[in-house]
């Protein structure tokens, strides 16, 4: 059997397994597709995800950090989508989850 590499430019008429979830938490007009936001958007997820992790190291040390620790996990959680989102989705997808940037 023969695997097909997986392409990051799908036609239109395709979509990526995260298209629709990103389509329903995005707001407006898709932004446009840079060669740029792909990397941007690796590297922002990994840099926050680390960042989370230490301040949950942080919180739970803490006796009365609950509140913040359950936030953190949330951001967490959306950077670790966007690092899933920069490896698997497509580029409409990447723009989107970035956003309007520069």
């Amino acid at each position: 059997m023969h695997r097909q590499i997986h392409n990051h430019s799908q036609s239109a008429t395709r979509s990526c397994l995260y298209c629709k979830p990103v389509q329903f938490f995005s707001i407006g007009e898709p932004p446009p597709i840079k060669s740029w936001k792909r990397p941007v958007l690796l590297i922002a997820g990994m840099v926050l995800t680390a960042s989370t992790v230490l301040a949950l190291r942080f919180a739970w040390e803490r006796a009365g950090a609950t509140f913040f620790a359950a936030v953190t996990c949330l951001v967490m959680i959306i950077a670790l989508v966007g690092v899933v989102i920069s490896f698997r989705g497509c580029d409409g997808c990447v723009a989107r989850f970035l956003g309007k940037t520069l």
